[in-house]
C-alpha cells in the first residue's frame, strides 16, 4: 500500500481580477526507509501505517514464508466473528485435544472435563498460544477441521491476501501452509478494528473461570510481554501482539502500535530459527519500535497554507496575489528534519497594457527529498481603465525619448 497520491496542490488567489492555471505534477510517494531494519535478525518485515497506508519499512516481505502460531490471529479473528456470544460455553472433548502431544504444541492448559467460555479460549489462544484452545475455538464453529480452514482461507481471500494459505488453524508446520510478512500484517490491521479482538490481543495477563484442575482458574500470560518483561526487552509503543514459532518459521511477532500520531502495524518474522529459546523477534520488535519512535506524523503541505506572495503593481494601486496549498498531504517521517519551500515565482510584476502569464515552481522538501514540486502559472490582468492605460502609455513614450 502507498500514501495516498494526490492530484490538486497549489492554488492562486487575488485579492483582484487576477487569474491562475496550476501545472500539476502528482506528490511522490515516501520511499520505505532500510535505516529501521537495519541490522535487525528478522528476514521478513513489513511495517506501515494503517490511516494512510505509508510503508514506513520492509524487508523481503512479499516472499513466501511460515507464520507459525501467528496463524491464531485468523484463527481468532474467525471465531469471533462467528461465535458472537463470548460467554457461550463449550464441552472440551478428546477431538479438541487430539494429536497435539505428539505434535508438541503449545496448549493453554484445557483439559477433556473443562466447560469454557468462547472468551477463555480466545484468551487462551492469544496469551499462550494455546492449539487446545484454537482446535476448541475451530471445531465449535465448524464440524470439522477442514470446514473451519476453509472460513479462515476465505477470511485471507477477502482481505486480498494472495500470498496467503492456510491448512491448519494452530501454525504448526506444513509445507503447503504460509504467508508473507506483507499479508500477516494487513491481516492484523483489519482484525485490530474488531474491538473484542484488540482488547484481548493487547492483555498481558488473563485468568479463566474455574476449571477441573484448577479451582481458581489458569492463569494465562502473554508470549510476548511475559518474556520481554523477564529478559528486560523493552516494546515502546508496543499496544498488541501475536507470537509464533517453529524450526522452519524461526521466531516471528505480529504486532501494532501507537506511536507519535502513526497508527503502526509491523511483522517481523524468521529470527533465530534455530534455537526455540530464542528471542531475536523481541529484541528485532524493540529496536523497530526505537527507531520509530523517531518518526511523527509531519504535515508537509495544508489546505490554505501560503507558499508564495506576489504582489501585483498597478499605476496607483498594488494587487496582492497569494498562491496557496489546495490540499493537505501528510506522511510519517523523522521528526528532526525541516521542511524547506521554495519559488521561483517573482515577488513583484508590473502590470501592462496587455495580460501577461507568468510562471514558477513552487518545491516542497525536507533533508533534500522532494515531496512536491509544482509549476504554477498566474495570468496578470491587463490595465483596463481608460486614464490609467493613458499614462501607462504616456510613461512608455517618455521611457522611449529618455
Amino acid at each position: 500500500m502507498e500514501a495516498k497520491t494526490i492530484k490538486r496542490k497549489i492554488t492562486a488567489l487575488a485579492c483582484g481580477a487576477a487569474l491562475f492555471t496550476g501545472l500539476r505534477q502528482p506528490v511522490k510517494a515516501v520511499e520505505p526507509d532500510p535505516g529501521i531494519v537495519q541490522g535487525t535478525a528478522s528476514d521478513y518485515i513489513y511495517i506501515f501505517d494503517t490511516e494512510s497506508g505509508q510503508v514506513l519499512s520492509e524487508k523481503n516481505s512479499s516472499e513466501r514464508m511460515y507464520p507459525a502460531s501467528m496463524t491464531k490471529i485468523v484463527t481468532a479473528i474467525v471465531a469471533i466473528e462467528h461465535l458472537p456470544d463470548l460467554n457461550r460455553k463449550v464441552q472440551m472433548n478428546a477431538k479438541m485435544l487430539a494429536g497435539l502431544a505428539d505434535a508438541n504444541a503449545s496448549v493453554a492448559g484445557f483439559s477433556e472435563e473443562d466447560v469454557v467460555s468462547v472468551e477463555d479460549l480466545l484468551y487462551g489462544v492469544a496469551l499462550p498460544s494455546g492449539a487446545d484452545a484454537a482446535y476448541a475455538l475451530a471445531f465449535t464453529c465448524s464440524d470439522t477441521m477442514s470446514g473451519f480452514i476453509s472460513m479462515m482461507n476465505d477470511k485471507a481471500a477477502s482481505l486480498g491476501l494472495t500470498g496467503t494459505h492456510f491448512t491448519n488453524c494452530t501454525g504448526l508446520h506444513d509445507d503447503n501452509h504460509y504467508s508473507t510478512a506483507h499479508d500477516m500484517a494487513i491481516l492484523m490491521a483489519d482484525c485490530i478494528k474488531n474491538d473484542t479482538f484488540a482488547r484481548i490481543f493487547s492483555t498481558k495477563e488473563w485468568t479463566t473461570d474455574p476449571m477441573t484442575y484448577y479451582p481458581s482458574g489458569i492463569e494465562l500470560t502473554s508470549t510476548t510481554w511475559g518474556p520481554a518483561e523477564s529478559l528486560g526487552v523493552s516494546l515502546p509503543g508496543l499496544s498488541g501482539s501475536k507470537t509464533g514459532f517453529t524450526y522452519e518459521a524461526g521466531h516471528c511477532l505480529a504486532w501494532w502500535a501507537d506511536i507519535n500520531n502513526m497508527h503502526l502495524v509491523g511483522v517481523n518474522a524468521h529470527a533465530d530459527e534455530d534455537n526455540m529459546y530464542g528471542y531475536g523477534h523481541l529484541t528485532d520488535a524493540s529496536s523497530l519500535l526505537s527507531r520509530l519512535h523517531s518518526y511523527d506524523k509531519i504535515t508537509i503541505l495544508e489546505d490554505g497554507q501560503v507558499l508564495h506572495n506576489m504582489t501585483i503593481h498597478y499605476i496607483d494601486h498594488d494587487v496582492p496575489v497569494q498562491i496557496q496549498g489546495a490540499d493537505t498531504i501528510i506522511y510519517d517521517l523523522p521528526a528532526d528534519r525541516e521542511t524547506v519551500i521554495t519559488s521561483t515565482l517573482p515577488d513583484e510584476v508590473d502590470a501592462g497594457l496587455k495580460d501577461q502569464r507568468v510562471t514558477g515552481v513552487i518545491t516542497i522538501e525536507r533533508d533534500g527529498e522532494i515531496f512536491l514540486e509544482e509549476g504554477i502559472a498566474v495570468t496578470v490582468p491587463k490595465e483596463t481603465r481608460l486614464i490609467a492605460r493613458l499614462k501607462m502609455r504616456w510613461n512608455e513614450l517618455f521611457n522611449r525619448k529618455g
